[in-house]
């Protein structure tokens, strides 16, 4: 798709609202629009934080669905999503050839003097958004493959970084975008933690504790939603400690799962968490 024919898209399925339009120009070039929501966030009521998360707001995903996102090669159209998604706006999965992926540099590290690196970590899935980023953003974005798209999935991840898809109202009513989030820099979380603002959902599942839990503490440490505890271990009479989650904080992103090194924490549905953004699954299973 052109850089014409995707300005001609995007203008038709906004329905050519200079609200949406001016919106989506000036929320992809500067950091300057993330201030403004912050102060916004800040010193406003409870009823307007409740819309901007009815308007924008993310869907925490496991590595392999944030990787099946990343590697369908047909155009996807999965709308109302509403058990993904249970909001009014902001809930079609709609890919347009979404192999094309474009990487730019996180707007919300780009507010931090010193952010978590690498700042390159956003990656806009399809048209015909990636090219108008491409367009707004020259010198902060650029094209890359699945591969590479994959590659820097698989090392936000080892930093223990959450991934996370997202849906915005003015990015006409859809997801636009796959981010690695930390609680340090992202603004989503920072807002659910200190407004109670429900930007970000679960992803439908939760961490379990096995027996082999030994009480180490590295998946303690590493959980972004401090979903997790070491408490006193009731199985015998040593001084031995064990991990337990705290299910109301948990998200079930799985970086838990992948710091475990006894391999005792493992994902299991949770239906009070909601409905996994699996596209496979969402598709019927039609998806290679």
């Amino acid at each position: 798709m052109s850089l014409l024919r995707s300005l001609a898209y995007f203008l038709r399925e906004a329905r050519f609202n200079p609200v949406t339009v001016l919106h989506s120009l000036l929320y992809a070039p500067t950091v300057t629009y993330l201030h403004v929501l912050s102060s916004i966030a800040r010193w406003s009521p409870t009823a307007l934080r409740t819309t901007i998360s009815e308007t924008y707001h993310g869907k925490v995903v496991r590595l392999a669905d944030a990787r099946k996102i990343i590697t369908v090669n047909r155009n996807v159209e999965l709308r109302n999503l509403d058990q993904v998604i249970p909001y009014r706006h902001a809930k079609d999965l709609i890919l347009v050839n979404p192999h094309n992926i474009v990487v730019y540099e996180c707007p919300c590290r780009g507010l931090k003097e010193n952010p978590c690196s690498p700042t390159e970590v956003c990656l806009i899935v399809g048209e015909p958004f990636t090219d108008l980023l491409r367009m707004v953003q020259p010198f902060r974005s650029r094209r890359i493959s699945q591969e590479e798209a994959l590659q820097i999935l698989q090392e936000e991840d080892a930093r223990g970084h959450v991934h996370t898809a997202w849906f915005k109202s003015t990015m006409i009513d859809r997801f636009y975008a796959i981010c690695n989030c930390c609680k340090c820099c992202c603004l989503g979380m920072k807002f659910m933690a200190t407004y109670r603002m429900k930007m970000l959902l679960p992803s439908g599942y939760s961490a379990c504790i096995g027996e082999g839990c030994i009480g180490c503490g590295a998946c303690v440490s590493s959980c972004q939603f401090e979903a997790l505890e070491l408490i006193d271990s009731a199985a015998d009479e040593t001084d031995r400690r064990k991990c337990a989650v705290i299910p109301a904080k948990c998200f079930g992103c799985g970086i838990c799962e992948r710091r475990c090194a006894r391999r005792c924490i493992t994902l299991g549905r949770d239906s009070s968490k909601g409905v996994p953004l699996d596209i496979e699954a969402l598709a019927g299973g039609t998806f290679a």
